[in-house]
Parts: C-alpha cells; sequence; structure tokens
C-alpha cells in the first residue's frame, strides 16, 4: 500500500484495499503439493533401494527435481503476484496497481465511473471471489484480478462515486 499512500493528492482519503480470495492461496499451494508427487515418489523409491540399480532411476530423479521446481517457480509467482497488486479505493480514485519491479497503474478518476460490473460463477458465488470491470467515459475499461468479496468492493466503490459526486454537487 506504500504506492497508494505515495500518490494520495491532498484531501484525498484512502478509503478501502480489496484483497485476494482465500482460493488463490489454496491453488498456489495446490500446484506446489502437485508438483511434490514425484520428488516424494523418488525419495520413497531411493529408500527403497529401488533406483540404486535401475537405468532410468536417474532420469526419473531428473523430472522429479523438474517437475518440483515447476511447481515452486509457479507458486512463488502468485504469491509474488499477489503481494505486488494493490486494489484500493480513495475518495477521487479507483486504483489497481500491479508488478514490483516494472509497474502498472489504472487509476480511474470516481467521477468518470459509468458502471461497475461484477462477474461470479456459481462456484465463485459459493466461494466468495469473483471479478470486477469498471467501465469509465470512454473507452477505458479496466478489468480486476479475482477478488474476495466482489459485491463489497462494489459496494465500497460505489459508495465512494455517491460521496465523490455528493461532494462535487455541494460545490457547484
Amino acid at each position: 500500500m506504500p504506492y497508494v499512500k505515495e500518490t494520495l493528492a491532498p484531501g484525498e482519503e484512502y478509503l478501502y484495499r480489496a484483497h485476494f480470495n482465500w482460493t488463490y492461496d489454496v491453488q498456489s499451494w495446490f500446484w506446489l503439493a502437485f508438483s511434490a508427487i514425484p520428488a516424494g515418489m523418488w525419495v520413497y523409491s531411493a529408500a527403497r533401494d529401488y533406483f540404486a540399480h535401475n537405468p532410468y532411476g536417474h532420469m526419473f530423479l531428473f523430472v522429479a527435481g523438474a517437475a518440483f521446481m515447476l511447481g515452486l517457480v509457479i507458486c512463488l509467482r502468485r504469491y509474488v503476484h499477489k503481494w505486488t497488486t494493490v486494489i484500493a479505493v480513495t475518495s477521487v480514485r479507483l486504483i489497481l496497481k500491479t508488478g514490483m519491479v516494472a509497474r502498472t497503474s489504472h487509476e480511474v478518476m470516481l467521477d468518470e465511473i459509468e458502471e461497475v460490473l461484477v462477474e461470479q460463477t456459481f462456484l465463485g458465488r459459493l466461494l466468495g471471489y469473483g471479478t470486477l470491470k469498471v467501465r469509465g467515459t470512454g473507452a477505458a475499461v479496466v478489468e480486476f484480478p479475482v477478488v474476495g468479496g466482489p459485491m463489497r468492493v462494489r459496494r465500497e466503490i460505489e459508495t465512494a462515486l455517491i460521496t465523490a459526486r455528493g461532494l462535487a454537487k455541494q460545490r457547484a
């Protein structure tokens, strides 16, 4: 969240931050556990001295190690994406920031938002996750990654939007 705090304009307030759903973590750990199966099979077989005289033992060791490394990379990549993605609502803007070294930022002014679309599958409704699409004036469409509690995120955006538009009307 340092990105949001660094970019706040004078008088702008941080209101809400959306989070990834717990299923994102489960998927990450699934890939690591799934890739550990061949490695576990190799350790078990090596402990039984099965591959000691088998010419395919070294090839299986290589495949098991490669599968485990691939699962580890997938898991770490997903966690880095989770840790470096910020979805925030301020009193003036809606912010989606991704990336650690190379940063990509999508910011939509609240008074330019035309609609907030929530997409949830049946499973998403049961487990509490979904995606958001925010359409702004012109051709601006910001697609958010899978978030936990998309209806709450939508409510927070719309509450900030109503508040921002109310303040704009009072100033005029």
